[in-house]
């Protein structure tokens, strides 16, 4: 146990070994909730219905994965795609034109989720290559039962470097997957983008790097933060 203990908090600076134990505590307390137990029963009958390895929490500390990085970085948990028709549908997407990007996309849930709308690509950006290989393979299981309408493609890199594409539509997942010193540098490339660029964001703890740089205007869809760029406000 103290060896495990000592992995996660290897690398970490006093102030985010503070904000790791406050983020589990907070975490474990709202996982006790009867809600929470209900979206669990959910996600494991996501599961049970195509085959798949989706819901169970993968620590970081349990994969082999570059620990400067890793400092950075959430545990992967299963989202949840419930809300999707609701997003899309007042968001007005337009699937055909549309890629949609998943930072941090671990298993793959929500790739599967998205990939069942008309979406032109879907792609999942995630660091940890176990992650990456298992939401793979969780795409071919699906595709195999005619589960998909949109192609899938996962992106094994560390999310500062992935350069999205720039000739599209984007709408791009955030379900907090990493802090203030990742989501910088994605947040500045995105608000470099000129084209309809809408972010949907759960749990969005870093949602300032986006407003300190200007340009986003904020609504909320189903409860969830939504911002979108000039572009997207005008299409």
């Amino acid at each position: 146990m103290m060896t495990s203990l000592v992995r996660r908090l290897k690398g970490r600076s006093p102030a985010e070994i503070v904000r790791l134990v406050a983020h589990n505590i907070a975490y474990h307390a709202r996982e006790m909730t009867p809600r929470a137990r209900a979206r669990d029963r959910q996600f494991q009958a996501f599961d049970q219905t195509w085959g798949t390895d989706t819901f169970a929490i993968r620590e970081l500390h349990t994969l082999e994965v570059d620990p400067s990085v890793a400092a950075h970085a959430r545990r992967y948990q299963s989202s949840n795609g419930a809300d999707m028709p609701v997003w899309f549908a007042e968001l007005g997407v337009d699937f055909g034109r549309t890629v949609f990007i998943d930072y941090g996309c671990g298993k793959g849930r929500a790739l599967l989720e998205a990939a069942r709308f008309g979406f032109h690509r879907v792609i999942g950006v995630e660091f940890a290559p176990e992650l990456a290989k298992i939401a793979l393979a969780n795409r071919d299981i699906v595709q195999a039962k005619g589960g998909l309408v949109a192609p899938i493609e996962v992106v094994c890199m560390d999310a500062r470097k992935y350069v999205p594409p720039n000739d599209v539509p984007l709408l791009c997942y955030f379900y907090d997957p990493f802090d203030d010193a990742v989501m910088a540098p994605v947040a500045e490339r995105l608000c470099a983008l000129t084209q309809p660029v809408t972010i949907i964001y759960l749990e969005p703890n870093c949602a300032d790097q986006f407003r300190r740089r200007g340009g986003w205007s904020e609504s909320r869809s189903a409860g969830t933060l939504v911002l979108r760029n000039a572009a997207a406000l005008a299409a």
